[in-house]
């Protein structure tokens, strides 16, 4: 049986649907990331200067907090050259 068009129900509209998180909250989040990498800079440093001292006896440990906070930075460091990549590819395109 075919229906007439006019007897199809109204569609209603429906509130966009944002993906995106708001840019204070990618803010945060970027500023924290910032800041964890940080801080396992500075205890790879603290460590650093423990086991120069003496005052650290477990070389691991200092082994450990090093490694952490290289492979931060080189996480960074690649987050950081893809937005740099993405933005580049958005400059390129033509309107």
């Amino acid at each position: 049986m075919v229906m007439p068009i006019g007897s199809l129900p109204a569609v209603m509209p429906s509130a966009p649907v944002t993906t995106t998180a708001p840019a204070d909250a990618t803010k945060s989040a970027f500023a924290n990331g910032l800041q964890q990498v940080q801080g396992s800079l500075d205890q790879a440093d603290a460590l650093g200067q423990q086991l120069a001292s003496g005052e650290l006896t477990d070389l691991h440990e200092y082994m450990a907090a090093s490694t952490k906070a290289s492979l931060a930075v080189e996480l960074t460091v690649a987050i950081r050259d893809k937005a740099v990549e993405a933005y580049q590819e958005i400059m390129r395109m033509q309107i």
